[in-house]
């Protein structure tokens, strides 16, 4: 027997999506970004790969209203660090506006997924007011999750402190590189765990790198005004993809380098 979402639930999208918002032309020049987890989160911290980083944003369709395009991307260690999202990270790939259905399949979304729908909702719900109240807006960027490499304590002894982000550290802190990595160093279930930007270069002998959770925003909104690129980049160790998708259809792209606004322009 299928759990359908609560009635509640059910009832703030059909709220929520009324004929007027799902009319809506202009794309707000914002994402918003949130997160699921697919296991335990112990002290904040929860292991990379069990972390689905959630992206809400209006997106524009050729010769069509925009999408309220719903993803889901996690993470996966490479040599250098961490990569969010990307086609081979993908999980789910959505448009919000289509009304939910139990087993949906395709770009709709199945009401028996509760955590995802209510997540869904709260992030328009903060775009909205984002939209609406533009002076609410502190947050220029997206912002990840800081990062940390755990180690096995019998290696601890072995790690050294290396990279540009440690460097200007310490240059800031006129504190020596072995002073602040000592500093820096936490236990965590039997494990060593360092900032990983700081000590990338010793990627073999990692055990797990984790998500720090404690330190970021369970729901944010941030300035998109071009897709690709907002979507994309680096932080410390890391770098992200939110936009591409192996959901992705040839059509759901945008021209390369195009803006929100031109593409509005061309399809009108």
């Amino acid at each position: 027997m299928i759990a359908l979402a609560e009635p509640s639930l059910v009832a703030r999208w059909h709220r929520r999506f009324s004929r007027s918002h799902r009319n809506r032309v202009q794309p707000r020049p914002l994402a918003a970004l949130g997160y699921l987890t697919n296991g335990p989160t112990v002290s904040g911290l929860i292991e990379v790969e069990n972390l689905v980083l959630v992206v809400l944003h209006d997106e524009p369709q050729a010769a069509r209203r925009p999408a309220l395009r719903l993803a889901g991307f996690s993470g996966a260690r490479l040599p250098w660090g961490v990569h969010w999202g990307g086609p081979d990270q993908s999980r789910f790939f959505k448009d919000l506006l289509f009304r939910p259905v139990p087993q949906a399949r395709g770009q709709r979304l199945d009401v028996t997924r509760t955590r995802l729908l209510e997540l869904a909702l709260q992030l328009d719900r903060q775009l909205e007011m984002h939209a609406r109240y533009p002076g609410l807006i502190h947050q220029p960027r997206i912002q990840l999750p800081r990062l940390w490499a755990g180690f096995r304590g019998s290696y601890a002894t072995c790690v050294t402190g290396d990279g540009p982000e440690l460097a200007l550290h310490c240059r800031r802190t006129k504190r020596p590189a072995s002073r602040l990595l000592q500093e820096a160093q936490r236990m965590y279930e039997g494990l060593a765990i360092y900032p990983l930007e700081w000590v990338s270069h010793h990627w073999p002998d990692m055990v797990a790198v984790f998500a720090d959770l404690g330190r970021l925003p369970r729901r944010q909104v941030f300035p998109l005004r071009r897709l690709p690129d907002d979507l994309q980049g680096f932080q410390g160790a890391a770098d992200f993809d939110l936009y591409y998708s192996r959901f992705r259809r040839c059509g759901d792209h945008l021209p390369e380098g195009q803006t929100q606004g031109e593409q509005l322009s061309a399809t009108a």
